[in-house]
């Protein structure tokens, strides 16, 4: 999302994403309402409903990401190896993956399948979707192209590393504890909290 951020898009992420559909007794219920705020959306909420937006709105275009699956699964058992958080999470994750947990079959299973579906679902349509492996050096000269951007001169973007990943989710436990007295919460917190909404 960074590198479309830099080519002047305005994104939404999980933050943001999260809210864009919901689970009802008939099944999804996508608010489509949320789609006019920002240029680029991404995600696991959008993996999930990207039929339906296509079906939308017309001329779209849609990129998916895919990489090693020994390096997937191990960022995901990283994410996720203590489950998620959340009634939605927990929901989005059991349709997705077969699980709310981490279960290496199963969720390995779930990646190769929705690439596979990605695939079919947009076959003979190059102009509207995008494959990029960015762990093997896709970068600004294919995701422009796409785009019909010029390239630009600067290193493509790699964030969200193990890591900065880590450090989330350090901070994120910490401000649990600390919200019922927020006058105790450290500078240091606070300007990590600062870092993460600005990213």
């Amino acid at each position: 999302m960074a590198a479309l951020e830099m080519l002047g898009y305005a994104t939404a992420h999980w933050h943001y994403t999260r809210n864009v559909f919901r689970y009802t007794a008939k099944g999804i219920e996508v608010r489509f309402d949320k789609f006019t705020n920002h240029d680029a959306f991404g995600d696991t909420p959008i993996a999930r409903i990207y039929p339906e937006l296509d079906g939308r709105f017309a001329n779209s275009k849609f990129i998916l990401t895919v990489r090693d699956i020994a390096q997937w699964d191990k960022s995901f058992r990283e994410m996720f190896g203590d489950g998620v958080a959340g009634k939605f999470s927990s929901r989005l994750h059991m349709d997705l993956y077969g699980t709310d947990g981490y279960d290496r079959d199963k969720c390995v299973s779930a990646f190769r399948r929705h690439n596979e579906q990605v695939l079919r679902y947009f076959e003979g349509r190059d102009q509207d979707l995008l494959v990029m492996n960015i762990p093997s050096g896709d970068g600004w000269e294919k995701l422009c192209q796409f785009l019909n951007k010029p390239v630009i001169s600067v290193a493509f973007p790699v964030q969200y590393t193990k890591k900065e990943r880590m450090e989330e989710r350090m901070l994120r436990q910490r401000l649990r504890r600390v919200l019922r007295e927020p006058q105790k919460i450290p500078g240091k917190v606070l300007v990590k909290v600062k870092q993460i909404f600005e990213r």
